[in-house]
């Protein structure tokens, strides 16, 4: 058979080999042996060595290279669902996502009228949004309320749309919650109780939390915010939710859910901190991330009954933490994870500083009064951000409220479905009927008029 050039590896061509070499010479032995102990020791040798430094070489390994913006390769994440948390900073995370979507024409999901979404029940009724801006079943962002249902999420966001939540200290979120509502005219059942606690309804609240909650009877707890509605906003079942206080195994199954479905959950206590690490999971700029906070309880004098310190002794903070049993189970679970994930970042600490200081700038900008400050505020490149420029407009969509901010994203997106079912030729809204038409759909330029000093 003629030779291939390719000998079979049979064994009887590797006893050939063998054979062949037996009758090798002496000296070639002896050189072949050499050369073969000496690698074999230079191998030994080396093994040693890593094995006694292992601890120093694999950080080297292992940690990524600094992530600066303006090097970051990877595009900017543009579809993100964010869980709008009661009362944990999440009105000034979504003027944040607002203003984002809006720079970029993102579709954003929108009521078609107020703010809110749902707040009592895991359902999103198709015939109360308003219409994508193209046309289409998915959106890019969400950040306005909702009971967080990922299947009920998943009709209208891609699978690949970074879901994120925010948590806050749970009696700091509580306490919140009760200023807030106690003191909105249209919650008359919070402000009957308050009545027997004029002179110190926050440490009232603590000691009787039982009091100052009513619930009703078609939705139960959804219509309360002052017991565990962090735990509730992001989809914990209702119906049994004081016998499920002292059920760790259904807690338990509720953290491993919100686990599963949310990429990252942000810390409100650690604001700068979720902002930081927010920017980075996104890959987003820093002036992205700006903020003045929203929201937030109006100033009251010393002498309200408001402003009481509260008196937490051990057992006030006992039956308190019994009380909002599932939201501390769920604040307990998700800040160590938190604080180990910036703890992990690179050179996070410095960008953080960096951020503050940035953000410090912009307090003092935007709070100026028009005769005392500039147009414009240049924030200049450095290590942690390109250079960017605040505007007045910038300023006044930061200090804009939840609703007509709202209200001004929907303006601007439903201008954008306009010119979009001309081009396609359709006159009526596809999915809209007479029951469901508002007058937003009817006539939007009667809606908030936002007044801006420059464009967008």
């Amino acid at each position: 058979m003629a030779w291939s050039g390719i000998e079979p590896t049979t064994s009887r061509s590797r006893l050939r080999r063998a054979n062949h070499s037996a009758t090798l010479p002496p000296a070639t032995w002896r050189h072949y042996l050499g050369t073969v102990a000496g690698f074999l020791c230079l191998c030994i040798i080396l093994l040693l060595y890593l094995g006694r430094n292992e601890t120093l070489s694999r950080p080297v390994l292992l940690l990524p290279a600094p992530r600066i913006p303006q090097e970051d390769s990877l595009p900017e994440i543009t579809q993100v669902v964010f869980a709008k948390v009661h009362k944990a900073a999440s009105s000034t995370v979504q003027n944040i996502l607002l203003r984002f979507a809006m720079r970029r024409n993102l579709s954003v999901l929108l009521p078609s009228k107020g703010a809110i979404i749902s707040q009592s029940s895991f359902e999103i009724d198709p015939r109360k949004m308003s219409p994508h801006p193209e046309g289409k079943d998915k959106f890019d962002i969400l950040c306005s309320h909702v009971v967080y249902d990922a299947k009920e999420i998943a009709k209208y966001f891609p699978d690949n749309a970074i879901r994120v939540a925010i948590l806050r200290e749970p009696m700091q979120q509580a306490l919140s919650a009760l200023v807030y509502y106690a003191t909105q005219s249209w919650d008359n059942k919070l402000q009957k109780v308050i009545k027997k606690y004029p002179k110190d309804p926050i440490n009232g609240f603590l000691r009787n939390p039982k009091e100052f909650y009513k619930q009703s009877r078609k939705y139960g707890p959804m219509t309360s915010y002052i017991n565990n509605r962090m735990s509730l906003d992001l989809g914990f079942d209702w119906h049994h939710l004081e016998s499920s206080k002292d059920n760790m195994t259904e807690i338990n199954l509720f953290l491993k859910q919100v686990e599963d479905e949310f990429d990252l959950i942000l810390i409100s206590d650690y604001f700068d901190e979720s902002m930081v690490l927010l920017r980075r999971y996104l890959h987003w700029q820093m002036k992205d991330i700006i903020y003045l906070k929203s929201n937030t309880a109006k100033p009251r004098p010393d002498t309200s009954p408001y402003m009481q310190q509260p008196i937490i002794t051990a057992d006030v903070a006992k039956s308190f933490r019994r009380w909002d049993r599932i939201d501390y189970e769920l604040y307990d679970y998700f800040l160590p994870k938190f604080l180990q994930a910036i703890e992990s970042e690179l050179n996070f600490k410095e960008e953080v500083d960096a951020f503050k200081k940035i953000q410090a700038s912009v307090l003092d900008f935007c709070f100026k009064k028009d005769d005392e400050r500039n147009e414009s505020l240049n924030i200049e490149k450095s290590e942690w951000t390109d250079r960017f420029t605040v505007s007045r407009t910038d300023c006044d969509l930061m200090k804009t409220k939840e609703i007509p901010l709202v209200k001004i994203a929907r303006r601007k997106q439903l201008t954008r479905y306009k010119k979009y079912i001309r081009k396609i030729g359709i006159k009526e809204k596809p999915f809209d009927n007479s029951s469901t038409k508002t007058k937003l759909h009817r006539n939007p330029k009667r809606i908030y008029h936002f007044k801006t000093r420059d464009k967008q």
